[in-house]
């Protein structure tokens, strides 16, 4: 008797470790959901439907997670950032939030272009990108 109850024991603790550990290993390869680490959650999916890049020219719309940038005379769309621009630390790139509510925030460009133009200045002012002050200063 005692044997049996062990031996269940045993099996139901088998059991127990594979679904746990079959859960963590699963976690893994699920696509990660929400906005990109530029994008905090609690910023702009709560406040703006759509970040547009003024430098970059490029929107991204944080419903649906597409980027739209412009090729050529074309809008494009894609869930991933344009290989032109790959190279950029979106994270200090600026930023401007919309409040629009359309899928199309393209259409309203040459006004963005326009209205953001003054925002979109390098990055030499941002404060990851200021010369640090030297200890040996020149009198």
């Amino acid at each position: 008797m005692k044997a049996i109850y062990k031996f269940r024991k045993l099996v139901f603790i088998f059991i127990l470790s594979l679904v746990f550990l079959s859960d963590s290993y699963g976690q893994g390869n699920k696509p990660k959901k929400g906005p990109p680490s530029w994008a905090p959650a609690h910023g702009y999916r709560a406040n703006s439907r759509h970040i547009y890049f003024p430098e970059q020219n490029i929107y991204y719309d944080v419903q649906k997670s597409i980027y739209i940038s412009l090729s050529g005379d074309n809008w494009q769309v894609s869930v991933n950032l344009p290989s032109i621009f790959s190279g950029i630390d979106m994270s200090i790139a600026v930023k401007v939030e919309l409040d629009l509510s359309t899928d199309t925030p393209q259409k309203y460009n040459s006004e963005h272009l326009v209205k953001y133009k003054g925002n979109a200045h390098s990055n030499k002012d941002h404060p990851k990108n200021k010369p640090k002050k030297g200890k040996n200063k020149k009198n």
